[in-house]
Order: C-alpha cells, then structure tokens, then sequence
C-alpha cells in the first residue's frame, strides 16, 4: 500500500499506484511512502477472488454442486475480505505514520 506524505502541510493519505505525487490538500510534492503487503492483505486478495468465482459460476448458473452451501460462501468470502482489507487498511496506516515519524 501507498501513502502521500507532504512536508508542507503535514497530511498522510492513501494514494493509488496511477496518482502523480502531489498534495490533495495544498497541491504540493509529496513524498511516497510504501508499505509492503501483509497476510491481511494476501487474505483479502484470496477471499475476493474466491468470492469473485462464486459470483460468476451463479450468474452463469454454473452448479458447483454445494446448494445453498454456494451463498454462505460467496457473501462470507466477500465480507470476510472486506474485514481483512480494513484490517490490512488499519496496519498499514499504522506502519505509515511510524515511518512518517522517523522522517521528521
């Protein structure tokens, strides 16, 4: 995950991969900070593409041959990886504001 840290007016914010380096606050540089994935993060990944699978093989009426077992596992995976994306979220927050720490 990828943060934005501007010295000018000390703002931290998650940036997508595709954004110039600048402020959204003052338009100013800001600096990048990486954080490296984490389990949190592989688990969000797994549990969205197995959501994802079972989303499509329902709209295709594609029978996996589970019954109604094919919904719990498809709207569980899904909000299992949401708690894992806020969980993922909240750690690399946290890994961001030490790092933008050790820069001032």
């Amino acid at each position: 995950m990828k943060f934005c840290y501007c010295p000018d007016c000390k703002d931290l914010q998650p940036t997508a991969w595709y954004r110039r380096k600048e402020c959204k606050l003052c338009g100013g540089k800001c600096r990048i900070i990486s954080v490296p994935l984490y389990y949190y993060g592989a688990a969000m990944y797994a549990l969205s593409a197995v959501g994802a699978f079972l989303v499509g093989a329902e709209i295709l009426r594609y029978d996996l041959g589970l019954g109604d077992l094919r919904l719990y596992l498809m709207f569980g995976s899904l909000i299992l990886a949401m708690v894992f994306a806020a969980l993922e979220t909240a750690r690399a927050v946290e890994i961001a504001q030490k790092k933008v720490g050790k820069v001032l």
